[in-house]
């Protein structure tokens, strides 16, 4: 039980043992791993999207964002060349108009606050008991709080019917247990319940392979953490990222056009 409730920490779901062994498997070995292999990079997430926007815009590319897309402007785009949807499936599906867009996710609650900085307080703090994380990230990157201050994420996966509140009483408890005095010391502090929105998690009898493909046909291409392309969390995005602007470039390079739908093994 305790290594199921550990390894739940990186598949964003409450019942580890309902999902394929496989899948769990190779989250908790990866998870465990000795050095460990989560990067930090300086700034956070914010970060690097932006060093990959300049990036892109260095090489050309015309950013254009607060320009809502419907399904009416993502044909009109689709008639004119190859186009990368880089979007959630439920927003897909609702683009696409296709109901085979779908697949399943965790649903966790995430709880972020700030606390003054107290000599002692934990790194990591990983529930045993139930599935439930938490880690002080300013240890690794001290700017990405003011100076006096830490930032902790926690999240805490909840079953279909969970409600937030059980998530965040649980958060309470093992805030409790690796940062002494953390409610006098709190400066800020957010919550929230993420449903369905934490990436691909696989039941038994299916792999990464079995989720929607990467192509849609007809010169559209889908990317994403719930789509056919393997890796841990965000690493799904990048792979089927890649794959499907990798394919887009060739069907406008070439003309070549992939009609049937296919994984990565297939393209």
């Amino acid at each position: 039980r305790a290594a199921a409730n550990f390894a739940a920490t990186a598949l964003f779901h409450h019942d580890p043992g309902a999902l394929s062994a496989r899948f769990v498997q190779e989250r908790l070995h990866r998870l465990g791993s000795l050095p460990p292999e989560a990067r930090y990079p300086v700034g956070g997430w914010a970060r690097l999207v932006e060093r990959l926007a300049g990036h892109a815009r260095g090489l050309g590319v015309a950013v254009e964002t607060g320009a809502r897309v419907d399904t009416r402007t993502l044909g009109e785009l689709a008639r004119t060349g190859p186009v990368v949807v880089a979007t959630s499936l439920p927003a897909a599906r609702v683009l696409l108009d296709d109901a085979s867009l779908t697949w399943e996710s965790g649903r966790t609650v995430l709880v972020d606050l700030a606390l003054r900085t107290r000599r002692g307080d934990a790194f990591v703090v990983s529930d045993l008991d139930a599935p439930g994380w938490l880690e002080r990230f300013t240890a690794q990157d001290p700017g990405l709080a003011p100076a006096g201050e830490q930032l902790l994420q926690g999240q805490f996966p909840v079953g279909p019917d969970g409600r937030k509140a059980e998530g965040t009483a649980r958060a309470g408890e093992l805030l409790d247990l690796g940062f002494p005095g953390w409610r006098e010391r709190t400066t800020w502090r957010t919550e929230a319940l993420a449903d369905g929105r934490t990436g691909a998690v696989d039941r038994p009898g299916t792999t990464w392979r079995d989720r929607p493909s990467v192509i849609r046909g007809d010169g559209v291409f889908l990317a994403g953490d719930q789509v056919a392309a393997p890796g841990l969390l965000s690493e799904v995005s990048f792979t089927s990222g890649l794959e499907a602007g990798l394919l887009a470039v060739r069907v406008r390079g070439t003309g070549r056009s992939y009609g049937a739908r296919g994984g990565l093994d297939q393209a």
